[in-house]
């Protein structure tokens, strides 16, 4: 009915929306001659910094082979990145966890029949996400990234206990808010972690892992829903089993490695030497800490949030917010929302089977732009996929205001929608959160990215508040058509705005943005 197709809608929402940002002065950057990345022999590894992770991992230093062929040069990082993006698998899992069951939860719990109240029990996690994104900047300041994740799955792991045992509004209401928190620190915590620890040639390949853990996470909670369409109890087990990966991510940070970035900048140069050595390689240590040494030199406290609205640190963050202002309304949760209706018009009746089309195609992206993120990189891949989805989004139109026989209207609505959730993954999806922590300063990243994310959360929630009623007055073949003039002009700012960061380090990148630097704009 009505209600659960606006409950299924409302689950997801929350997906995550990632954009690409520009900085004048990043033009020396674009033109400037590729990193080395040269290859070394195996370090001897520490087992006090990495506790056995990399124990059954070969492989060479950072930027290298690890023999023959082979470039391995990600081996070592891996096993540190992977833990890491197991936030994003939750932050997945609890978008699509109350698609299938929301209501039974409804009729248990007594608010049965009230679309307002189920809504709310889906998406009240983006008011948490929206405090946990503001305070996620002096977590990581002051705790460093291993420790924050740690600390962080505490409010996941709970929340989800809470949620899980609930029997009353309330409880399931404090439940949700708790994930919502925990989901805003990470979302904002864990592209920061990858970008300083993933050596510079993989840093785009490694930063996709956020978008494919939060769409195996969703994946994952849509399959383990489906026994929900029999059993109306089967939501507890669902939330009972989402406390699992944070008690993951808790043990496996403890073997992980603290950024080095991090360390540098609480003066723990030792320490980040250490680091840099076992999952960099020997050879990329030196020129790695003086560059890092350059950019913290004078930084002798912490950053204040005053700073972002001065140069450099402004334009990173305006253009940041703006951007991620451009891909919400470029329309991917009203497309989600609509999903299921569109499926059912083909015979799919089953919210979560509909979903799941949509969980597997968004996945199939994400994996395709992991391998082009740092061989085409993130402008092409951004351009590429905003012409995609205006593509699909006219499409649609075409096949909603077109007098088209009913099968083949409903085969194009269908093949649009998959067609837009795809190239959404290709770019939009992914780039955003690797782009922003390779623009923002090592002394001010953690407030842009806070900053940045705070700006999706509001744009999400106001997105998903009135999607319905513009369809309501326009109509949504009028409301789609927005969607794609919306994302042909993310497209064309993409085209003449954005400039390419693949293949420098973030050390480099940070220097061009200074103000005494070559690539200043005149």
């Amino acid at each position: 009915g009505p209600s659960s197709s606006r409950a299924r809608g409302v689950a997801l929402r929350a997906l995550p929306g990632r954009l690409e940002l520009w900085h004048p002065r990043l033009a020396a950057v674009e033109s400037g001659p590729p990193s080395s990345q040269s290859s070394a022999p195996p370090p001897q590894l520490s087992s006090e910094l990495l506790g056995g992770l990399d124990a059954g991992f070969g492989g060479g230093g950072g930027g290298g082979d690890g023999g023959g062929d082979a470039d391995l040069g990600w081996v070592r990082v891996f096993p540190h990145v992977l833990t890491a993006s197991m936030a994003n698998f939750l932050f997945g899992y609890h978008i699509g966890v109350m698609n299938g069951p929301i209501e039974d939860i409804a009729r248990e719990l007594g608010f049965q029949g009230n679309p307002f109240l189920q809504g709310l029990v889906v998406s009240i996690f983006i008011v948490g996400a929206f405090f946990g994104s503001l305070g996620s900047s002096a977590l990581v300041d002051y705790l460093g990234c291993k420790r924050t994740l740690q600390i962080d799955s505490i409010p996941l792991i709970l929340g989800a206990f809470i949620s899980a045992q609930a029997h009353s509004l309330d409880e399931m209401l404090l439940g949700r808010f708790l994930v919502g928190i925990g989901i805003g620190v990470n979302t904002v915590l864990v592209p920061i972690y990858i970008s300083e620890v993933a050596p510079t040639k993989y840093r785009g390949t490694l930063g996709t892992l956020c978008q494919i853990g939060t769409c195996l996470g969703i994946i994952a909670a849509l399959s383990l829903g489906i026994p929900s369409e029999s059993d109306p109890h089967w939501w507890r087990t669902m939330l009972y089993a989402a406390c699992v990966p944070g008690f993951f991510i808790v043990v496996g940070m403890q073997f992980a490695v603290e950024s080095p970035r991090w360390l540098a900048k609480v003066g723990r140069l030792d320490d980040a030497r250490k680091v840099v050595e076992n999952i960099w390689g020997v050879a990329e240590a030196e020129k790695a800490m003086e560059e890092m040494k350059s950019v913290v030199a004078n930084d002798d406290s912490q950053a204040s949030w005053s700073e972002l609205l001065a140069e450099p640190h402004n334009r990173v963050a305006l253009i940041g917010g703006s951007l991620f202002f451009l891909q919400q309304f470029a329309g991917i949760n009203g497309v989600l929302y609509f999903s299921s209706l569109t499926f059912r018009d083909v015979g799919i009746t089953s919210g979560i089977l509909a979903s799941l089309y949509v969980g597997i195609t968004n996945f199939g992206g994400a994996l395709v732009a992991s391998n082009l993120m740092d061989k085409q990189g993130r402008k092409n891949l951004l351009i590429g996929s905003y012409l995609g989805m205006a593509f699909a989004m006219f499409l649609i139109v075409f096949s909603i205001s077109f007098p088209l026989d009913e099968g083949v209207g409903h085969t194009l609505s269908v093949t649009g929608t998959l067609l837009y959730i795809f190239t959404f993954a290709l770019g939009a999806g992914p780039v955003t959160g690797i782009i922003i922590p390779e623009l923002s300063s090592a002394r001010t990243r953690s407030k842009v990215m806070g900053f940045s994310f705070t700006v999706h959360w509001i744009c999400n929630f106001v997105v998903g508040l009135y999607f319905l009623e513009l369809v309501k007055l326009f109509g949504v073949g009028a409301v789609y058509a927005g969607f794609g003039g919306v994302s042909l002009l993310s497209a064309l700012f993409a085209y003449n705005f954005i400039v390419e960061t693949k293949g420098r380090s973030l050390e480099e990148i940070e220097m061009s943005l200074s103000p005494a630097a070559p690539g200043e704009r005149k």
